[in-house]
């Protein structure tokens, strides 16, 4: 498996039944077999039950397709999933801010409330760490802003956010937007400023 950090043992997640070992890896998209997009989307139909006809036919993917995924594998199967892309939000015609852009965050639903999910958001910190990024980036429904709270992330108040929605129509988004520090400073967000993802949500 190609990765730029790992494997990292989690040791054991503690959860309601017992123990639970991890192995967590940074893949690329490149490097993903036709066998491991099958085990992927299998994953995520049953996190997004909602969206289980998306993930049909080996595809992994729900808007952009991510340039790399953080996993969490027990006994080699996926078990929790984060996609991302290094991505130039736009601020103005001029200038720009390199993120780590994220979605299809999750984990399999027998394991879930056992702390694997916050374990799964230090894992990609630590793998934007190395990737040298400044900041990760996300938008969300609301309900699940605590979650990223605790996991480090900052809701960014009135951030406007302006993209391409599923039906491939220019949207202006102005539900929750939240940002992980990672090299740079929460001052150094340009607030104020409505930010433009010229792509699809992941």
């Amino acid at each position: 498996m190609s990765e730029v950090y790992g494997p990292l043992p989690l040791g054991g997640v503690r959860y309601a039944g017992g123990m639970v070992d991890l192995t967590w890896r940074l893949r690329w998209e490149a490097d993903l077999s036709p066998g491991d997009h099958d085990a992927l989307s299998e994953l995520l139909s049953r996190i997004y039950p909602e969206d289980h006809a998306v993930f049909t036919a080996g595809r992994s993917w729900a808007g952009a397709r991510p340039e790399g995924r953080v996993i969490g594998y027990q006994d080699g199967r996926p078990v929790a999933h984060l996609g991302f892309i290094r991505r130039t939000l736009r601020i103005t015609e001029t200038s720009g801010l390199l993120v780590a852009d994220v979605g299809l965050v999750g984990v399999a639903p027998s394991l879930q409330r056992s702390g694997i999910g916050l374990r799964l958001l230090e894992e990609a910190s630590a793998g934007f760490h190395t990737l040298a990024l400044p900041f990760g980036f996300l938008t969300c429904r609301p309900f699940v802003v605590p979650f990223y709270e605790r996991g480090g992330w900052k809701e960014l108040p009135g951030q406007v956010t302006r993209m391409i929605d599923d039906n491939r129509q220019p949207e202006t988004y102005l539900g929750p937007a939240l940002a992980l520090p990672v090299l740079a400073s929460l001052a150094e967000w340009p607030s104020g400023h409505a930010v433009t993802r010229d792509g699809l949500e992941v």
